[in-house]
Formats: C-alpha cells, structure tokens, sequence
C-alpha cells in the first residue's frame, strides 16, 4: 500500500456526546456563547475537544476549547459522552 493510502495512525475520530447543561465556549475575544443542549459530535485531541452540533436551520456549530476545558464539563456531567467511547479515550 503507498503512503498516500495510508490512513494517518494518530487520526482522531470523533464520538457521541451530549449537552446536559450549560456549556459555552469564547469566539476570540467575545462573550461567552452557549452551546444548545442535545446531541453533539466530539474529536479529542490531547491538548483540545473540538465540539459540533446542529445549531438549527441547517446551520452546524463548531467550536474547539481547551481539553482541561472539555474535561471539567465533563466532570461537572455538562457534557456526557457516549459510555463505549468515552472509554476508549481515557488516558488523552
């Protein structure tokens, strides 16, 4: 197989998630904005969570934050992941 077929073996893959709460997440230097509670889409990276979701009307939001950002909403039970891949990610 060339190298140019070869899936990259760090690729993050993104997961189920959802909003239970408030969340919000600072575009640049603005006020904090608040991510709609429902379903969301989740790649963890090991310094960052890069966060979608359906903001309605055929828009789709998009945000990344921190991971100790990430990690303290979860904690908090604001964001749950889905259990089977919350697992596979412990240790990011």
């Amino acid at each position: 197989m060339s190298p140019s077929t070869t899936p990259p073996a760090s690729a993050p893959s993104a997961q189920a998630g959802m909003i239970a709460g408030c969340v919000t997440y600072r575009p640049g230097e603005g006020a904090p904005i608040e991510i709609p509670m429902g379903p969301i889409e989740v790649t963890l990276a090991p310094d960052s969570a890069t966060l979608s979701w359906d903001a309605g009307d055929g828009v789709a939001g998009l945000t990344a934050m921190p991971k100790i950002q990430f990690d303290d909403y979860l904690d908090k039970g604001l964001i749950t992941l889905e259990a089977a891949n919350a697992q596979g990610n412990q240790g990011l």
